[in-house]
């Protein structure tokens, strides 16, 4: 409270100097010695130019020429003030009483520059304590201003210079132990910023109270309010509440991360919540309520800004449905036939923070996974995010396992999870976009892919898995037509059991080891599923237990195609090879004898021992043709 009250008296004292030198020194003569009394009660060189502008009565009035305050030696050559222009007037009657009241106040055209050493030393500190008066004067501050003014703000320690420009601001402190308001507006970069606020007490603040405070900032994007106290070391709290349409861009006015998070995580953005900011160090929230685009959660926030490189969030989070399908896709499902999505990933919000939180909520959709009632811890360090499933219902089972987003080399995606009793056909329809196999199973893969798209991720996937199902049904093949008339397309096939492990690699799953049972069947498969490019190529082997006297009958069967068109082709020639290979070599030995016969009578051509009937064949048409050649000569 001292420092202000000092400043104050010494623009009183200033304005009295002026004033009284009128009648005594030449204008000239008034400004030097302004100055020197005004650097002697600043402890800073104060230099004043120009013609000097008085006025007597009922306002002390002084208009200045140009007006610099110098910095301390060690912030550098910058001045800390220098402005065209100071305009100041105080009330004449309050001056006889020896009270401080400044009617005016006004720099024009000041360049302020503000430097924070390394060690913690500010270059607007004019010293502490107390003014030293045993009757303190009564100060107020009725309008003071700041006109189409620059302010540079440089923290060494941090590293950071910023700058504001256009700066205008108007400041009333009616009575000094009574509330003072601000107003100001300036442009930052390219963004146009505006304060209102207004504090309780100012001697309170001063003294090391908490006051009352109620400020707005706006800015391009957004807008941030707080209600409630702060102290003169910016400790804090109270009710606060942001809104931003353009989460991104409001960050980037603001100074901060420019990065606009993911579509989920807060491309707009409202919150609110009782907040506690302690030693510049801790921010608090509780009762929060966080609006994230279409998702909304609760709960308790802790928010450390010095730990590290960027700060560390702590939080207990409550959710509903929550909707994070944009972190595996920004353009959509890949459900069309056209294939997956080439819309580039903005993944570059997951560098603004890291965060350790723990959420429930009754849904999570991860894009590639759909959970149901959901228990998640997720670790987010340095661009990388971890999803771990503590406890989660989902397809109609239960889910565990992790769900990886990394970011820092690139996009890749990753997961290890491990379904029991889960309904199969929506699971394969989120991973891969198969919708044909129904029914109850349980199931585990581990994969990982990378890439700026869907599109790249799903061609880039490796990893492996396996499968287990009891009843069940593959939609759109008929197994009983096809064994009774060659033809499976269409209908439905129900199976017992089903089981399968696969790999997977480029974008394409391989499986040689499938095997089903059907009532008076069973079927074994092999072949491959690209995810990547959204095709198949399989073959199943169905074999009728029961046919051919119990000797059984297999008819391989060839899907092939995209999956929204393929076509399934049985393979009679295979089930030839399969099913009748006895007979087929009996009767291939009888056709031969038949053939062996009729040739040799046709041409008189004997097979010999170890000679082939192609040879035989062959020596028997050229020997015949030499005979019908010699008869041209006869």
């Amino acid at each position: 409270m001292g420092l202000i009250r000092k400043l104050l008296l010494a623009v009183l004292v200033f304005v009295v100097l002026v004033v009284a030198g009128l009648f005594l020194l030449p204008k000239e003569r008034i400004a030097k010695v302004a100055s020197a009394e005004l650097s002697k009660a600043l402890g800073r060189d104060v230099v004043l130019s120009g013609d000097l502008g008085i006025s007597l009565w009922p306002v002390l009035g002084v208009k200045t020429g140009t007006v610099r305050v110098a910095a301390p030696d060690w912030a550098g050559d910058a001045p800390l003030l220098q402005a065209e222009a100071l305009n100041i007037g105080v009330s004449a009657a309050a001056a006889l009483k020896g009270d401080v009241q400044i009617k005016t106040l006004e720099l024009v055209s000041p360049e302020i520059t503000l430097v924070k050493a390394t060690d913690g030393r500010e270059s607007w500190a004019f010293g502490t304590g107390d003014s030293g008066e045993s009757n303190p004067r009564e100060v107020s501050l009725e309008s003071a201003q700041l006109r189409d003014a620059t302010l540079v703000y440089e923290d060494r320690a941090a590293g950071t210079r910023e700058r504001l420009s256009a700066l205008n601001a108007s400041l009333s402190l009616p009575d000094f132990s009574g509330p003072a308001t601000l107003k100001a507006s300036a442009i930052r970069g390219k963004a146009a910023l505006a304060l209102d606020a207004t504090l309780s007490n100012v001697s309170g603040l001063l003294s090391g109270k908490l006051v009352g405070l109620n400020a707005q900032v706006s800015a391009p994007g957004g807008t941030l309010a707080f209600d409630g106290q702060v102290s003169k070391t910016l400790d804090a709290q109270g009710a606060l509440n942001i809104s931003a349409k353009d989460t991104g861009k409001f960050l980037a006015a603001l100074g901060l991360d420019a990065s606009a998070p993911p579509k989920g995580l807060g491309q707009t953005l409202t919150l609110k919540a009782n907040v506690v900011y302690a030693g510049g160090k801790v921010v608090n929230l509780r009762s929060m309520v966080l609006g994230l685009d279409q998702n909304s959660l609760e709960g308790d926030v802790d928010i450390r800004l010095n730990a590290g490189d960027r700060p560390l969030i702590t939080a207990k989070l409550r959710a509903g449905a929550l909707d994070f399908a944009a972190l595996a896709s920004e353009g959509g499902s890949g459900e069309a036939s056209t294939g997956w999505s080439k819309t580039p990933i903005d993944a570059g919000g997951l560098a603004a923070v890291n965060a350790n939180v723990r959420l429930t909520a009754a849904s999570v959709d991860f894009g590639m996974v759909t959970l149901g009632a959901t228990d998640m811890s997720v670790a987010l360090d340095r661009s990388r995010g971890v999803f771990t499933l503590n406890k989660a219902q989902g397809y109609g089972g239960t889910v565990v396992g992790e769900f990886v987003l990394n970011n820092r080399n690139g996009l890749s995606v990753g997961g290890n999870l491990s379904v029991l009793q889960a309904d199969v056909k929506p699971l394969l329809k989120d991973l891969s976009g198969v919708e044909r196999l129904s029914g109850k199973g349980d199931g585990q893969i581990r994969f990982l892919g990378s890439g700026a798209s869907l599109h790249a991720i799903m061609n880039s996937l490796g990893g492996s898995g396996g499968m287990a199902m009891g009843q069940g049904a593959i939609s759109g093949f008929d197994l009983d037509k096809l064994m009774k008339t060659g033809s499976g397309t269409g209908g439905t096939t129900i199976f017992n059991t089903m089981g399968a492990s696969f790999d997977i690699k480029g974008g394409v799953l391989t499986n040689d080891n499938l095997n089903m049972a059907l009532k008076n069947y069973k079927t074994t498969g092999k072949g491959r599923v690209g995810l990547g490019a959204r095709d198949i190529d399989y073959t199943f082997v169905p074999t009728a237990l029961n046919a051919r006297s119990g000797k059984g009958l297999a008819i391989p069967v060839r899907i092939k195609g995209t999956w929204d068109n393929f076509k399934i082709l049985p393979d009679l020639k295979g089930a030839l090879d399969l099913n009748f290979a006895e007979e087929k070599a009996k009767a291939e030995e009888k056709v031969k004898e038949a053939v062996t016969t009729k040739i040799e009578k046709e041409l008189g051509v004997t097979v010999g021992e170890g000679e082939s009937l192609k040879d035989a064949v062959k020596d028997g048409v050229e020997d015949k043709l030499k005979k019908e050649l010699l008869k041209i000569f006869d």
